[in-house]
């Protein structure tokens, strides 16, 4: 298969041309080549690349950024995935866009169907539901894929940067009151290229791993068990709980319960990712090795 990932200077889009390399043919086209803030330029930026698929791994992700600067968080989020699927129903070619838990109503607990209700409550969630809804208007075989909380990217997410806290013996502190679920890198791709292969499937999927909702705090406790238990750290170190409102980095509202339930997965592939804790002790491991 022949892929474009856009993003590949980025944490998600890097991390799927590194897995991807060798078994597929893959363009990594960044913000040089292809830039997501000028969407009308896009289709002349593709005229020289032959591709199955692209994967859109590039976002305005940071929900200050995004509410900041609303035009360009729209530019990048909403109209170049649009223009991207454009194309992509133009040339005979699948479009994969990631989108974010954010999107979702967060009022109440529990797992989130792709049925679920949205509601997002800022400019960065807003910004990539518009996103959503423009892609499969416009190329009706794209798929969506909502992600949450990844780890085992290069640079590292929350896991890898909460471990090198621990490790430099930094005081720790989580928030206790935001749920989603963490997800591996490694299930993302591995279920985009499932998906790429099923020429029948389409539309919005949940991408995570099964299981129960997890808070940041709940998250950084385990992962440090998984550290302390394999010699990564000589003492288990203790989590101070913190709620979100207290928080000083997050000076933008975020919705609470976003935890994703991959039941379309679940029903169209199987599943058989493993779970999260899983992977993430195989992300420690591999840290310590």
């Amino acid at each position: 298969m022949e892929i474009v990932v856009t993003g590949p200077s980025g944490k998600l889009g890097g991390a799927l041309v590194r897995l991807w390399q060798g078994e597929h043919i893959v363009h990594g086209l960044g913000r040089e080549v292809l830039d997501l803030g000028k969407p009308n330029e896009l289709a002349r930026a593709l005229e020289n690349y032959s591709f199955d698929a692209i994967v859109n791994g590039a976002a305005m992700a940071n929900p200050e950024h995004c509410e900041n600067n609303p035009e360009e968080a729209r530019r990048v989020n909403t109209e170049s995935p649009a223009a991207l699927a454009r194309i992509c129903g133009e040339r005979g070619a699948r479009l994969v866009h990631f989108s974010t838990d954010y999107v979702l109503d967060g009022s109440r607990e529990g797992l989130k169907d792709e049925e679920a209700p949205v509601h997002p409550l800022n400019e960065y969630g807003r910004s990539k539901l518009a996103g959503e809804n423009l892609v499969l208007e416009e190329h009706a075989e794209s798929i969506v894929c909502r992600v949450s909380w990844i780890f085992g990217t290069e640079p590292g997410g929350f896991l890898e940067s909460f471990l090198a806290r621990a490790g430099r013996g930094e005081e720790l502190q989580a928030v206790e009151d935001k749920f989603s679920k963490p997800t591996c890198v490694t299930e993302i791709a591995r279920v985009v290229l499932a998906l790429l292969e099923r020429g029948d499937l389409k539309g919005l999927f949940h991408l995570t791993h099964e299981g129960a909702p997890e808070s940041w705090w709940s998250y950084a406790s385990k992962v440090l068990g998984f550290a302390h238990a394999l010699g990564l750290l000589e003492e288990l170190k203790e989590v101070r709980r913190q709620k979100m409102a207290d928080a000083a980095r997050l000076q933008v509202a975020r919705p609470i319960h976003t935890a994703m339930d991959p039941a379309r997965l679940r029903a169209e592939l199987g599943g058989g990712g493993g779970s999260w804790q899983e992977a993430a002790r195989a992300r420690v491991q591999e840290l310590l090795e």
